[in-house]
């Protein structure tokens, strides 16, 4: 990490510190900090001998400001238990004095180490136009700069999209599978180009059957089965083995014309290949796969007929595109100057689309030519620093606000071409510590959609797609930007794996690949770092099967603020788990193993996040979960027939409640009604759910409600949610019946989703109560809907309708012509 993102992250830091040295009035120690703050919003440089310094230092201010947060948490659970055994949990509980000392030695050690620091110091005045923020307030403008996210069009690829839907048109009904690889370099377009050949209508009307399969460089055979299977069945398939994939993928494409593309493929192993061809080639003659890979030894084992090499944008599209991407529609005809300097800066991204946009957008709306002319002449260009570090991006990067370098950085936990669920992401980026506050009472999770919308808009992430019937949406990292976010990140981050010899002692984020986690020891130069912050064992899929495994990472490692052993095996969650006082994000989902979790996890005060959904054998949650005061999201799966009224009704910072798959569940708790701050709510797969408890009505800051698949749940009573006047986005799936009586609470609602309702035959009457908020809405999977109303006009904000697999629906109303905002009309099926 550069020294301006670690003086930026330190002086945030600082300016709790010098708040925590009032209330303890420490007078000598606050003037020294104030001091050393103001040389920091002086912009002030240092010199190159003290980025481990900064970076310790920082550390240090991190420790003070956590352990002063963790002391008011433990005060707020104290005073508010009637009884001890709140305060019996907590064995290392402090008085108030012996707190105020113990603090008190640590800001002195903060101070020392900042007088150290101080002598090192060279002071320079900053450049202008690198990111950075001096201070919260300046720092809000470079945070908040886009509201959402500009679409810039596809440019110059029209000729090769003709001259590859042309390919895979005119050879004939060949009796083998015809394999067309397009090959290129990382960033030149390929997957784009794939996409507009997959929507082509000519494409469409010609196969019967399209399907997309996102490969990645893990050539994993199960992945690859699932994505083809689920892409055409109305249920999705969990948890199948291979004998039950292979026969549902001959299903799927026996005797049919098809076109599969097998996008960003790395494998090299003839063998693999082989194995998922005869799965493939049940198809009907004349069936097509389309293969998109960066390899051409890849292009060469699979393909039939020789591969299409995706060469770079020509020089006009290479300008247009970059100018799409650096005004606003148009608005370039007014900066002839900047016209002039931005065809001189094109030429150094040779063709490229990823980097053209990515530098583009680092210019958006900004008009000033002595900008222009520092990219131009940026230093970057010319630098052999990381041969595996494009320039382009790199010259991008330097532009960022300090704020997302970091969290750009953090990225690199995640594996190569891995798909990001957003959520978690910004889930981890506030466990981390990475997002911070313009004043006080900004929402640190908006803050971190808004720094995902800022990256979105940058170009550094792609592929986003919205999932709105789960809420939940996903992106990813091209292996390019991940490439420079493995570079920022520097030594802090490490993928721990059997070949890996010496780990450093500055590590502070682990993520274990290729590991024998089937043993109890850890990599021994890692048992040394008592600092480290993030263990994650996700990758590929395989968790810790130890429970010994688990219990060492555990007490070694006791400053740990996100531990994710999603996927896992092990049996039992260690009692030490509640040591880990720092820890705000904890992921033991997908384990079919644990039936219980320890009580010693009600230690955990500073938990903002637990996933334990996916689990089939946990039993149930702890008695007195109730005590994790900072929980804020909870994903669960028990077995149990009613949630205790004093378990989940006591996490009153609960912002959203995912409950998947809970065969038991008969009823939800009434103590709902005392979670005031829920915003989501999740019930997914719950069949013997047969009613909602009176206390939802009482959930009034509700916004997102989701109910699929409760087959025993009949939403024919709705006077126990006509409270949830807040709700915009509601999704209703797989329940036997939707009462369609007239109601009037759902004036705010701004998303519907309908799907698989057996009995549905119209739109509920209720839905024009929201007639003037309703943006989109979806029916999908409904076998008896037959009409739309004719009140359908009166749904006058409606910009998207989409209509799938209504085998009954014949046509549409009259008054389609009143819905003057309607931007998309989908209908399939």
């Amino acid at each position: 990490m550069d020294k301006k993102v670690l003086s930026d992250m330190l002086l945030l830091k600082l300016y709790s510190v010098v708040e925590i040295a009032k209330a303890l009035n420490m007078h000598c120690q606050l003037r020294k900090l104030e001091l050393f703050v103001e040389h920091l919003e002086g912009n002030c440089l240092f010199g190159g001998q003290v980025a481990e310094m900064l970076k310790l230092v920082f550390y240090e201010a991190e420790k003070v400001v956590e352990e002063h947060e963790f002391f008011i948490l433990l005060n707020q659970l104290i005073p508010s238990s009637k009884s001890s055994k709140a305060c019996g949990l907590f064995s290392y509980r402090s008085n108030p004095f012996a707190y105020q000392v113990r603090l008190c030695l640590e800001i002195r050690k903060l101070v020392k180490k900042l007088d150290r620091l101080g002598r090192y110091r060279m002071y320079a005045s900053m450049m202008i136009g690198y990111g950075g923020f001096t201070c919260p307030h300046r720092a809000r403008g470079l945070m908040h700069t886009r509201a959402s996210v500009h679409y810039t069009g596809i440019v110059g690829r029209d000729s090769d999209r003709d001259i590859v839907v042309e390919m895979l048109l005119k050879s004939g009904n060949e009796a083998t599978l015809s394999v067309f690889p397009i090959v290129g370099v990382g960033g030149i377009g390929k997957t784009t180009l794939a996409k507009l050949v997959y929507n082509d209508p000519r494409i469409v009307s010609y196969f019967q059957l399209g399907l997309w399969v996102h490969v990645s460089r893990a050539f994993n055979m199960k992945n690859i089965l699932e994505q083809i299977v689920n892409s055409v069945r109305e249920d999705l398939c969990e948890n199948l083995g291979m004998n039950e994939l292979q026969k549902l993928v001959r299903e799927t494409l026996y005797e049919k014309n098809h076109l599969v593309v097998l996008d960003d493929v790395w494998n090299e192993d003839p063998v693999k290949w082989d194995e998922l061809e005869k799965l493939l080639i049940v198809g009907s003659c004349g069936s097509k796969i389309l293969v998109t890979t960066r390899n051409e030894a890849v292009a060469s084992l699979m393909g039939t007929v020789p591969a299409y090499c995706l060469k770079g944008l020509l020089s006009e599209d290479c300008l247009t595109l970059f100018l799409r991407n650096a005004f606003e529609q148009s608005q370039e005809v007014l900066y002839p100057n900047l016209v002039r300097i931005a065809s001189d800066i094109v030429q150094k991204c040779e063709g490229n689309p990823l980097l053209l946009m990515t530098v583009g957008s680092s210019l958006r709306m900004n008009t000033d030519e002595w900008e222009w002319n520092g990219i131009k002449n940026h230093w970057g260009w010319n630098s052999n620093q990381d041969d595996k570090i494009s320039p382009a991006l790199s010259v991008s990067y330097e532009r960022l606000p300090s704020n997302l370098k970091v969290c750009l950085a953090y990225c690199s936990i995640f594996p190569k071409g891995c798909v990001i669920e957003i959520d978690k992401l910004i889930q981890l980026w506030v466990a981390e510590g990475l997002i911070s506050q313009s004043d006080g009472s900004e929402d640190l999770e908006n803050i971190g959609v808004q720094y995902v919308q800022e990256l979105l808009w940058r170009s550094f992430f792609q592929d986003v797609e919205e999932c709105r019937s789960t809420f939940t949406s996903i992106c990813k990292l091209h292996d390019l930007v991940h490439d420079l976010a493995l570079s920022a990140a520097g030594v802090e981050f490490c993928t721990v794996n059997s070949h890996i010899q010496n780990i450093s002692d500055e590590v502070r984020h682990v993520e274990f690949s290729d590991y024998d986690l089937s043993g109890k020891e850890l990599p021994p130069s890692l048992v040394s770092n008592q600092a480290l912050r993030t263990i994650s064992f996700s990758v590929n899929g395989v968790g810790p099967m130890s429970t010994v495994f688990v219990e060492n990472c555990i007490a070694r490692f006791m400053q740990l603020r996100v531990l994710d052993m999603s996927d896992s095996c092990f049996d039992e969650l260690p009692s030490s788990i509640g040591e880990l006082k720092y820890l705000r994000y904890l992921d033991v989902s997908a384990n079919g193993s644990i039936k219980e979790l320890p009580d010693s996890i009600n230690k955990l005060l500073s938990l903002q996040t637990l996933r334990v959904s996916r689990c089939a054998q946990l039993e149930g949650l702890p008695k007195d979960i109730g005590n994790l005061i900072s929980l804020k999201h909870l994903y669960i799966t028990t077995k149990q027939a009613c949630f205790p009224d004093k378990a989940i009704g006591c996490l009153s910072s609960l912002r959203s409640l995912f409950v998947y798959s809970c065969n038991n569940l008969i009823s939800l708790s009434e103590g709902l009604q005392h979670l005031t701050s829920l915003r989501t709510l999740a019930i997914i797969g719950c069949p013997g759910l047969t009613f909602f408890p009176s206390a939802m009505k009482h959930l009034t800051a509700l916004e997102n409600l989701l109910i699929v698949d409760c087959e025993e749940l009949t939403l024919l009573e709705w006077q126990d949610i006509e409270g949830l006047r807040m709700v915009r986005s509601l999704v209703i799936g797989g329940l036997p019946e939707l009462e369609s009586k007239d109601v009037q609470c759902l004036g705010s609602l701004q998303m519907l989703v309908l799907a698989g309702l057996p009995q549905l035959v119209t739109l509920p009457r209720w839905l024009e109560g929201a007639s003037a908020t309703l943006q989109y809405l979806r029916v999908e999977r409904c076998p008896k809907f037959a009409a739309l109303p004719k009140w359908l006009e009166n749904l006058t904000s409606l910009e998207k309708l989409e209509i799938s697999k209504c085998h009954k629906l014949f046509s549409l109303p009259e008054g389609m012509s009143c819905l003057t905002n309607l931007k998309v009309l989908r209908i399939d099926n």
